[in-house]
């Protein structure tokens, strides 16, 4: 999964992105996104996902709820500037049939992060984060941040994490 220790990215034809502190869709993805009016505005950018929202305010007791759904298997998160982790399902409101990348999360024209990919949930729990994303495809040197961050959130929130996650080691 992810960018392995490689640093090349898996999850689609092509290699990850030299480290950064801060990444912005690669440009293959950005043109084909702009020919999308579903997916890409001309004047506004990339439309907001709905269901997008930080980790932190996901939480009830503790589990991860999105849209009212405790979660079960792959969602896509970003590390945003900030540094808050942003999760939501892949809803497109413009049209339900189509996709809805992992810019979708933050919107805009150019929306910027620090890392991006695919968290695991088992039972509403956190089990396993990776950088598996397309649009943005971060180098695994940008992993350690989303996992320091995962490791501050299981500090105060243990439960939230599955027994087996690296986390709760």
């Amino acid at each position: 999964m992810g960018s392995g220790t490689s640093g090349l990215y898996s999850g689609t034809a092509g290699g990850s992105q030299p480290y950064s502190e801060k990444y912005h869709v690669v440009s293959k993805e950005l043109t084909k996104d702009k020919a999308d009016p579903d997916i890409y505005n001309g004047s506004t950018g990339y439309f907001k996902n709905p269901t997008a929202t930080t980790i932190e305010k996901a939480i009830q007791n503790d589990r991860i709820y999105i849209d009212g759904k405790r979660q079960e298997g792959k969602v896509t998160y970003v590390m945003d500037s900030k540094g808050d982790i942003i999760i939501g399902k892949r809803m497109n409101p413009n049209d339900n049939r189509k996709r809805a990348p992992h810019p979708t999360l933050i919107g805009g024209k150019d929306p910027q992060v620090q890392c991006a990919g695919m968290i695991t949930f088992k039972k509403g729990r956190i089990l396993d984060v990776d950088t598996s994303s397309g649009h943005y495809r971060p180098n695994i040197q940008s992993l350690p941040k989303v996992q320091k961050t995962l490791q501050e959130l299981c500090n105060k929130h243990p439960d939230l994490f599955d027994p087996s996650s690296e986390w709760r080691k």
